[in-house]
């Protein structure tokens, strides 16, 4: 998700020389430097050797990329941490929660290295990424100030692209770069292929088809037009979910998936329903998402063919693109539901301990006999409506557009 290229980035900043030691492109090369002697001298010299650059730890960025392909390399960082000179190493790596235990003889340096999780994108950086920084501040000042933006026509289209593009840096840059729908697909397509294999590589191989078998459904149940709570009889009839509990935490160690659970009650501290058995599962990508359900970018793009698109296809990418705004802001979130009579899309605590119930609309038709009934069952003192409208406010009721999505840490603490 761009982890090298910001490493880079940040070495050519700040560094005279940096040098990179890639595990995935060159471990036959590498591997040997750390299975012999974890003395951080001697790697760098043998490192030196290997890249043709004089290493020192006034000068040089070292970068050990995709570093979980080598776990010797981890339990090195430990000795390099601990004994002078002190070198800068930045390390990048994937799937680390699945992937840093498979040799039982090396241990993550737990204390010794700072770490850093990105994500994809939110829409936010999407508009900084097209040199939009004046749009992305405009929205800001706007949900402050609880007035209408008047950029509000081309947001809505741009938030639109961003659902379809999603914000893995290598799609962005693809679209940005070609304007071409049919190459960012290829692209996004890729990525997942990618994704699916790094379950057979990582994950145990009688968890492997169960793990596939959750990564390909998510996003066909999420499209349904009734409840989005994930069903097992949906994947596989008569399956239990102890059978898929290893599958579910592999999904989510990874980054892949988020598990947005019922709450109990709307109260806070929110708790799960049932232990966490009632849940839907969203995908950690609106643009991976939608390349699953095949949508046709070009009609959810454009404002004439939008609302030709099924409305539960809108109202599932709409539902992932909010999920994945609130992990982007680290705000943990939960649904609410009353049976078959109404459903709240997200539950959220602000720093008061109180709780905020937030309905997600993928057009403007605002209506909501969930959110009305909601409201007057539990008198909230404040509400969020995120849909194609405009920022405004309404009594306890705050309508913020899609687009607008990224402001939401700032909304949540009390005025």
């Amino acid at each position: 998700m761009g982890k090298t290229f910001t490493a880079h980035h940040f070495g050519k900043r700040h560094f005279a020389k940096v040098v990179t030691a890639n595990f995935q492109a060159d471990m036959a090369r590498l591997r040997p430097l750390f299975d012999t002697v974890l003395d951080p001298e001697r790697i760098i010299e043998d490192l030196s050797y290997l890249t043709g650059t004089t290493i020192t730890a006034e000068d040089t960025l070292i970068i050990f990329d995709e570093i979980q392909l080598c776990p010797p390399a981890l339990t090195a960082l430990k000795y390099f941490a601990e004994n002078p000179p002190h070198y800068a190493i930045i390390t990048t790596g994937s799937l680390f929660g699945v992937s840093i235990h498979r040799e039982q003889h090396y241990t993550f340096p737990v204390g010794k290295v700072d770490t850093i999780h990105m994500r994809p994108l939110d829409f936010e950086e999407y508009l900084w990424a097209q040199n939009m920084e004046l749009q992305a501040e405009g929205i800001r000042r706007a949900v402050a100030r609880r007035d209408s933006f008047a950029g509000h026509d081309d947001m809505v289209r741009q938030v639109r692209q961003y659902m379809m593009t999603g914000g893995l840096p290598r799609v962005v840059s693809t679209f940005i770069a070609t304007r071409d729908w049919s190459e960012t697909r290829r692209v996004q397509r890729d990525l997942a292929l990618l994704y699916t294999a790094d379950m057979a590589l990582y994950a145990d191989a009688a968890d492997s088809v169960r793990t596939r078998a959750i990564w390909e459904s998510a996003p066909r149940q999420l499209a349904r037009d009734t409840s989005r709570k994930f069903k097992l009889a949906d994947m596989k009839s008569g399956a239990r979910f102890h059978q898929y509990d290893t599958s579910f935490a592999w999904l989510e160690a990874a980054g892949l998936v988020h598990r947005h659970y019922q709450a109990e009650e709307p109260s806070a501290p929110l708790r799960a329903r049932d232990d966490g058995t009632f849940f839907k599962v969203y995908i950690f990508d609106v643009g991976i998402l939608a390349a699953q359900l095949d949508i046709s970018a070009g009609m959810f793009c454009s404002d004439q063919d939008y609302m030709h698109i099924v409305g539960s296809f809108r109202g599932g990418i709409a539902e992932n693109y909010a999920k994945q705004a609130l992990a982007c802001a680290g705000i943990d979130s939960m649904y609410w539901s009353s049976g078959n009579a109404a459903e709240i899309d997200f539950l959220m605590v602000d720093d008061m301990m109180i709780v905020i119930p937030m309905e997600v609309k993928s057009a403007d038709n605002i209506q909501s006999r969930s959110l009305d009934s909601y409201r007057q069952r539990y008198h909230p003192l404040r509400a969020i409506r995120l849909s194609a409208k405009n920022v405004g406010q309404e009594d306890d009721l705050l309508s913020l557009p899609l687009y607008a999505a990224f402001c939401l840490p700032d909304v949540l603490r009390p005025r």
